[in-house]
This record gives structure tokens, C-alpha cells and sequence, in this order.
């Protein structure tokens, strides 16, 4: 009797089998082209793209962009690197472009040119040539992204000055040019030039919106590549509109108070010599204004911070008038920082890529409701008046004091 109840259990238990083996659709990776990041441009084919196409290796299609596949490579000699040296000489990785009409179809192609499948799951970059952005919707190009399950909806989105899968060689062997972008974006609490990132999944929201957006700029150059600004994708057209420097980057964060550290260049008026303010904490607040059917904004911004270096040499550093003195320089300064920016998103771009019109749907929803359709415009209209608030709370090592200068107020 007991047999037979164990044999009865054992039948029952092999339907259940197959749940309990694990990842029965798993692949092995040592199969697969892990990718680190995709680069995108308008239509460039590649030396090895003419070559092969000029040898018979031709398809029916309509050059209109490149997609690039970074792919990790083995670190020990073998795979799929070039030369045959030491490992220490070898890239870890290697990039296959190809260029169509269709970016599913272009890389199942690159399965033609490489023994392993692309499996995407990992990828952490996405970088778009500017040539690109400018000629045709980013809405048009990204709809694969979001189709696929297989695109991460965390990876980072950049924008190239310049080809985009150039910013994907870099000197030196030992480090994936995906992976040193990616890093980079860590260093925001060290500059107001780095922007918050922008994933796949935040780059939807602001398409579903037809908002107006930055992507950081990324500049290659020697063998390295810099964030350089940030790109204006204009939120009606979907495309870029232009850059903004470095500078005008930095002044963007400064308004939006997205602002983890960062430093504000200024001269003394009195001697001409340079000066650093280092941002210890900052905080910004954006007002709109209504009158009748005149709008505006106001900008406070308070921020609290040290003289990080000063080339006056004539005077004492620790002399309070000399630091008080400082504090409304940079200041100053750094409301005109703001308005020359705001002059060029205003008059030049008509992108409000701050978001002063979130501000004023939450404060003044009727309002907004009236100019939303036509916000732009008005956007590039609206007077702005910055107030800017710097408070010197430290200046060197051996000390603190709390040194405060409200500047005037009114542009």
C-alpha cells in the first residue's frame, strides 16, 4: 500500500518537473553579443559597410540611418578583437555599424557579419548624432525602443556634436567608451554643467507631453570625448534646435535648482583679478506672475557657499568687507549668467526647457489653460526678473563666517 501511495506521488510530481529546471529559455552569454551602448546618425555608411556592399554583400533599401551595436569582447586574447598580441593591448570591446532604412531590420543584419546574436538586455548608453536630431523627429527613430522589451527603459539617453558612434572609440584599450559616458553622469555633484539623466523611460514622458527637453551634449576630440552643454529638442517638432555651452548649461541648473555643486566664475569689480564661488547648498524657486493678460516669472535663488580661490592679492582674504564684497560679485555675476541664457531659450529657441510652464499649471491652472496651446509664443514673450541671494559661509580651512549679500532686485 505504501508503494503504490509513492508511485502515485512520484506520477503526480513529473507534470512539475520542467517548473522546477530552472530558466528553461536561458542563453549562454559566452553565446551572445552583450551590448553596452547603441549609437544612432543620419545615414553614414562605414569603410567596412562600402567595402562589403562593393563585394556583393548588397540589400534593397533607403539609407536614412546608422545604427551602432557596442559589444563587449573577451579580455583574455580570443573573441571576436583584432591584432594578436597581449591581452593588456586588446579592446574590450568592438562596434558593428550598420545603415538602412529600418533599425530592426539593420541589426538583424549585423547577425550576418558576427558569429553571436546582439542581445540588448544590458545596455546602458544610447547616444544620437546630432544630424540626426535635426532632421527628423526623435518620435519617428525611438519608436523601436519602446516596441522591444529587449531595450532597458533605464538606459541613458545623450545627444553627439558630431557623428554619434565616433564618441564610441576612445584611446587606450581598457575601457568601454559606453560604460566612461555612463560614469560620467556620476560627477553631477561636482558641476552644474552635468544634467540629471535622461532614461528611455523619462525621454517617453517628455514626448507624450510634447515638452521641450535637454539631452547632455557629448563632444569627441584627441582620442576623448567631454560633456559639452546640453542639446534643445524643441517639444512640437520633436528635433534639436541647437546647443547650449557649457556655461548656459550651467546656468539652466542654477534656474531649476537641479544644482548638487558646481562653481560660479567671477571677477573682483575693483581690481579685475578672478575669483571662484564654490555652491556648498542652493535652492531655487520659480513664481509666475498674472496680470490681467500681461505674464511673468520671478526666480529666487539662495545659495549658500565658500570663496574657493581668489587672485586678490592685496588685501586681507578673512576681511569681512573684503568677502561681503565678493559675495555681491558673484552674485552679480551669476544673475547675468542667468539672463543671457534665458535671452537665447526666449528669442532664439522658443523652448521653454525649464519648466516655467509646469509652474504656472500648478499655480495658475486657468491661466495656463488659455496659453497652453499656443505656449511657446507666450513663453518667448514672458518678462523673467532674477533674484539672486549668495551667502559666503566659509573661506578656507582655518575658519567660517556668514557673510550675506541679497542683490537688488529686478533684472
Amino acid at each position: 500500500m505504501k508503494r503504490r501511495k509513492m508511485m502515485l506521488a512520484i506520477v503526480a510530481l513529473l507534470p512539475m518537473m520542467p517548473l522546477l529546471a530552472g530558466c528553461w529559455s536561458q542563453r549562454e552569454i559566452d553565446d551572445l553579443s552583450l551590448v553596452a551602448g547603441i549609437a544612432l546618425d543620419k545615414a553614414h555608411e562605414t569603410k567596412v559597410e562600402k567595402a562589403l556592399t562593393k563585394n556583393g554583400a548588397a540589400r534593397k533599401k533607403e539609407d536614412l540611418i546608422s545604427i551602432t551595436y557596442q559589444i563587449f569582447t573577451s579580455s583574455s586574447g580570443g573573441g571576436q578583437g583584432k591584432g594578436g598580441g597581449g591581452s593588456s593591448e586588446q579592446k574590450r570591446y568592438e562596434n558593428f555599424t550598420e545603415t538602412g532604412d529600418l533599425l530592426l531590420e539593420s541589426t538583424r543584419e549585423i547577425s550576418l557579419r558576427t558569429e553571436r546574436p546582439i542581445f540588448a538586455q544590458h545596455f546602458k548608453t544610447l547616444v544620437i548624432g546630432d544630424e540626426l536630431l535635426r532632421t527628423t523627429p526623435i518620435r519617428s527613430f525611438m519608436d523601436l525602443m519602446y516596441r522591444e522589451s529587449e531595450f532597458r527603459p533605464s538606459a541613458l539617453v545623450f545627444v553627439a556634436r558630431g557623428l554619434a558612434r565616433e564618441t564610441f572609440e576612445l584611446k587606450g584599450a581598457k575601457e568601454i567608451p559606453a560604460f566612461r559616458i555612463l560614469k560620467m553622469v556620476d560627477n553631477q555633484y561636482k558641476s552644474t554643467r552635468i544634467l540629471p539623466p535622461v532614461s528611455l523611460a523619462k525621454l517617453l514622458t517628455l514626448l507624450q507631453s510634447k515638452s521641450s527637453f535637454l539631452l547632455q551634449a557629448i563632444v569627441k576630440g584627441g582620442g576623448e570625448i567631454k560633456f559639452a552643454g546640453a542639446g534643445v529638442v524643441h517639444g512640437q517638432s520633436g528635433k534639436l534646435v541647437g546647443f547650449l555651452d557649457e556655461d548656459e548649461l550651467g546656468s539652466i541648473t542654477l534656474i531649476t535648482g537641479n544644482v548638487r555643486g558646481g562653481v560660479v566664475k567671477f571677477a573682483d569689480e575693483e581690481t579685475g583679478q578672478k575669483n571662484l564661488y564654490e555652491i556648498l547648498s542652493y535652492k531655487s524657486d520659480i513664481v509666475p506672475r498674472v496680470e490681467g493678460d500681461n505674464l511673468s516669472f520671478e526666480v529666487r535663488i539662495e545659495s549658500r557657499g565658500r570663496l574657493s580661490e581668489s587672485w586678490v592679492m592685496n588685501e586681507k582674504s578673512f576681511d569681512d568687507r573684503f568677502l561681503k564684497r565678493q559675495g555681491q560679485y558673484a552674485g552679480k555675476q551669476l544673475e547675468r549668467n542667468i539672463r543671457q541664457t534665458l535671452e537665447k531659450i526666449q528669442k532664439k529657441y522658443k523652448a521653454d526647457v525649464i519648466g516655467f510652464s509646469k509652474e504656472l499649471r500648478i499655480h495658475e491652472p486657468k491661466t495656463w489653460d488659455k496659453v497652453k496651446s499656443q505656449w511657446d509664443q507666450k513663453f518667448s514673450q514672458a518678462e523673467v526678473r532674477i533674484h539672486a541671494k549668495t551667502i559666503v559661509t566659509e573661506y578656507g580651512a582655518s575658519g567660517s563666517k556668514v557673510i550675506e549679500h541679497r542683490n537688488p532686485s529686478g533684472p
